[in-house]
C-alpha cells in the first residue's frame, strides 16, 4: 500500500516539475515586490537627489543675495533672507541657516569671525569654531573676508526602503562684490 502511495506520489512529483502551466504568473508573483520596491527606491532616490539641489541652490541664492549688499544688513534682514530659504526649499521639515562673515589673518594663518547670525535650530559659529577651517575655504589674501552661508535641512524618505532619514548640510561662500566688506548693524 505504500509503495503504490509512494509510486504516485513520485508521478505526481515528475508530472508538476516537467509541467509549464502557470510559470509566468508564478515568476510575476515572485518578482513583482522586487520590481515595486526597485520602482519606490528609485522614486526616493531621485527625490532626495532633487530636495539636494534645491538647498545648494537657494543656499547659493542667499549668498549671492548678500554679496551684492553695498549696506549694513540687520536682524530683519537676515530673518527674511531665512524666509526666502525656507520658502525656497520649500521643506515642511525642520531649517536652519548661519550666515558668517569671515576675515583671513595671514599671520596667524586662522579665521576670525567679524559676525554671525543664526535662524532656526543652530547657533552662531565662533572664532574658535572656525580657527581650523583654513582646509574648508579657500587661500585668501590677509584682511580679506568671505560671507558663509550653511544651511541644515530634515530630510525624510517619502518610501520605507531601508534608509533612513538625515540631514543635508549646504556649505557655501562668496566674496564680497561691490564692497570691501558686509557690516552688520544690531538697531
Amino acid at each position: 500500500m505504500t509503495r503504490i502511495l509512494f509510486a504516485r506520489l513520485k508521478a505526481s512529483l515528475t508530472r508538476f516539475r516537467h509541467a509549464n502551466d502557470g510559470t509566468v504568473a508564478l515568476e510575476a508573483v515572485m518578482l513583482l515586490p522586487l520590481l515595486f520596491w526597485a520602482y519606490l527606491a528609485t522614486f526616493s532616490y531621485f527625490d532626495m537627489l532633487r530636495q539636494q539641489s534645491l538647498n545648494q541652490k537657494a543656499t547659493y541664492t542667499i549668498a549671492d543675495m548678500l554679496s551684492r549688499e553695498t549696506d549694513a544688513v540687520n536682524d530683519t534682514y537676515i530673518s527674511n533672507a531665512y524666509s526666502l530659504y525656507k520658502g525656497m526649499v520649500r521643506s515642511d521639515e525642520t531649517t536652519a541657516m548661519r550666515v558668517s562673515v569671515l576675515k583671513w589673518n595671514q599671520s596667524s594663518q586662522k579665521f576670525t569671525v567679524d559676525w554671525s547670525e543664526a535662524r532656526g535650530p543652530t547657533t552662531a559659529v565662533t572664532d574658535g569654531k572656525v580657527a581650523d577651517w583654513d582646509k574648508k575655504l579657500p587661500l585668501m589674501p590677509s584682511g580679506e573676508r568671505i560671507i558663509l552661508v550653511e544651511s541644515w535641512t530634515n530630510y525624510e524618505i517619502p518610501f520605507e526602503i531601508g534608509m533612513d532619514d538625515f540631514e543635508i548640510n549646504t556649505f557655501t561662500f562668496i566674496r564680497p562684490r561691490f564692497a570691501p566688506q558686509l557690516p552688520f548693524s544690531n538697531s
